[in-house]
């Protein structure tokens, strides 16, 4: 079971990122692997952390049934297991503050 972590670019979704840049830098700076398009993981504390790249209406609501071919995207959601260590709890934490930074975007409270 996951919880997670809505990432947005702001409160009425308005800007988007490419899919390339978001790819690059989770990749490249954040050390995740890629899945497949605009789905990335990692592993931490013995868990596997996924990040998902979403192209999501002004509302933050979406609905797909594959991430091909989609070229921007304004939310990005982050799988956090539930039963994570506290280690593991910072490690994310951590890679939320810093897309949050890279990107001035916003963590969803919501």
């Amino acid at each position: 079971m996951y919880d997670f972590i809505s990432i947005c670019s702001d409160a009425m979704y308005s800007k988007k990122i490419r899919t390339e840049v978001l790819e690059e830098y989770l990749v490249s700076m954040l050390k995740f692997t890629k899945e497949s398009n605009l789905i990335f993981s990692m592993e931490s504390g013995g868990e596997i952390v996924r990040i998902t790249g979403i192209p999501a209406n002004s509302q933050g609501n979406y609905a797909f049934n594959s991430l091909e071919g989609v070229e921007e995207v304004n939310l990005i959601e982050i799988a956090v297991p539930w039963k994570i260590n506290d280690d593991s709890e910072k490690v994310i934490s951590d890679i939320a503050k810093a897309i949050t930074k890279e990107y001035a975007w916003i963590i969803d409270e919501g």
